[in-house]
């Protein structure tokens, strides 16, 4: 799986002293509410406060007032970053954007939407569903931070979210696997109930049991998977695959690969059972190929 990461910061600096900065947890209420009244106007799910991206959220205020401003988006990816595993939010995304300014919340917020696009466009992007906010000051004026993110959890499921219904990708991996076959002009596979349930368990148990071999730990082959569903088999192959989240992708893999490809094409096997486990944020898939006695 690609990991995508955006990072984006603009230091918005009001000249002036305003007044006290408002009560952290008040500030953050306000800013939440307006953030979300700008996604509801362009159809977009509320944001979430979150206590992880609130407390990387402030120690980025502290910096930038214990440093007085000083620049610091050189090492903000690598601060942040660190920043985040630390406070236990593993995350496909971020993007975190400043203000120093004097007046109210209103006034901060219309100033910060105003002075970057760049980021008024990323808090309007749906993939971002949780917001953490600092609050601080610098040489009296208050400053705030505003820290979006996007969890590599949430991340998995919408790309995982098509293979849902298990149906629907069997169906799909048999017409490519049997598109891939007429090119190579062998007749095309059937589906056998038998071999799915042992292609399924197959993916289901390496999954549960956090291992990837044709063999189980007690040393059943796909032979023995086969013959235990009730599968009299003339001749049996497996392929198996960790990783990739579409049919497509996980074929496409398979027939670059010499041995799988084989599998694929051998003109004695007539049979198919398709098996495919997810979670741990990956994706086990499993092809049981048969030719019955």
């Amino acid at each position: 799986m690609r990991r995508g990461l955006r990072i984006a910061a603009v230091l918005i600096w009001v000249a002036g002293v305003g007044p006290p900065s408002l009560d952290p947890d008040t500030a953050r209420r306000s800013f939440l509410e307006l953030f979300n009244q700008e996604r509801a106007a362009a159809g977009l799910a509320p944001l979430r406060s979150d206590s992880a991206l609130n407390r990387v959220a402030q120690e980025s205020a502290e910096q930038l007032r214990e440093s007085r401003g000083a620049p610091f988006e050189d090492a903000s990816f690598r601060e942040i970053r660190l920043r985040l595993a630390r406070a236990g939010y593993e995350a496909h995304g971020w993007s975190q954007s400043f203000a120093v300014s004097p007046g109210d919340v209103g006034e901060v917020f219309s100033w910060w939407k105003t002075a970057n696009a760049d980021d008024y466009v990323r808090m309007l992007d749906g993939d971002y569903q949780e917001i953490g906010i600092g609050v601080s000051e610098l040489d009296g004026t208050p400053l705030y931070t505003f820290l979006l993110g996007w969890r590599e959890s949430e991340f998995f499921a919408r790309q995982t979210a098509g293979l849902k219904d298990l149906g629907k990708v069997r169906e799909a991996m048999l017409a490519r696997v049997n598109a891939e076959r007429a090119v190579a002009g062998v007749p095309p596979f059937g589906l056998h109930p038998l071999l799915n349930s042992a292609a399924q368990g197959h993916a289901e148990d390496m999954l549960n049991r956090s291992y990837y071999r044709h063999e189980s730990p007690e040393g059943a082959t796909p032979r023995n998977r086969a013959e235990a569903q009730g599968y009299t088999a003339e001749m049996v192959g497996e392929n198996i695959s960790r990783g990739p989240l579409s049919v497509d992708e996980v074929v496409d893999g398979w027939m670059r690969s010499t041995e799988h490809r084989r599998n694929l094409l051998h003109p004695r096997f007539t049979e198919l059972g398709i098996g495919l486990a997810v979670g741990n944020r990956t994706a086990l898939w499993v092809q049981s190929f048969g030719r019955p006695r």
